[in-house]
């Protein structure tokens, strides 16, 4: 990510860190994509989103993540080409949207004992996976054929149930960037999907 932006970050929403620039060093944009940033918090790979494509939409559970988004692509003139909708993952939009890639950096550590004003833009469920699993297997009805799809996973979550989630999903599936954190090892996974199986009765 080579361009800076005039950027803030508001409290209580989730401030971009290694993962972000680890997702937005993997992706690549076209002139002609339609993207969907999912969990979109202050709105970097919005920014990043809106520069590159020819349309744009940022979801965020978030209602100051939403604000904070909406601020950031106002001060850098990048409005006209985004909409920023205030929803849980997919549930904001219409079954008939559909978009050449999407991408998530998620809340993906696993529940534990402790509680913070953060929690919504960390746990990922009791093993740190199931918010993505179930991102995954909905992000395949708002796929175009050959669609991609990016997520950021941990090490310390259950990865195997999100691959198998992805090839369940019908997606061909790789890791493409890795880098090591702290604790953990966070990494990209990118799906291209292969279209809806078909069901036999």
């Amino acid at each position: 990510m080579s361009k800076s932006f005039d950027f803030d970050v508001h409290d209580g929403v989730y401030a971009p860190a290694a993962d972000t620039y680890l997702l937005l060093d993997t992706i690549s944009i076209h002139p002609a994509d339609f993207v969907l940033d999912v969990g979109c918090g202050a709105g970097l790979a919005s920014l990043v989103a809106a520069s590159n494509a020819q349309r744009v939409v940022s979801i965020d559970i978030s209602l100051p993540a939403v604000r904070n988004t909406s601020e950031n692509l106002r001060k850098n003139g990048l409005v006209q080409n985004v909409s920023v909708v205030q929803a849980d993952l997919f549930k904001g939009l219409s079954d008939e949207s559909k978009f050449t890639m999407i991408m998530f950096n998620p809340p993906y550590l696993p529940a534990d004992e402790m509680n913070t004003d953060m929690d919504h833009a960390l746990i990922g469920g009791k093993e740190g996976s199931e918010l993505t699993e179930r991102f995954v297997k909905d992000a395949s009805c708002h796929l175009v054929l050959d669609g991609r799809l990016y997520v950021v996973v941990s090490s310390l979550s259950n990865s195997n149930a999100i691959i198998k989630t992805f090839h369940e999903s019908n997606f061909q599936v790789e890791q493409v960037n890795e880098t090591p954190l702290f604790f953990e090892k966070i990494q990209v996974l990118k799906g291209i999907f292969k279209g809806h199986k078909e069901t036999v009765l």
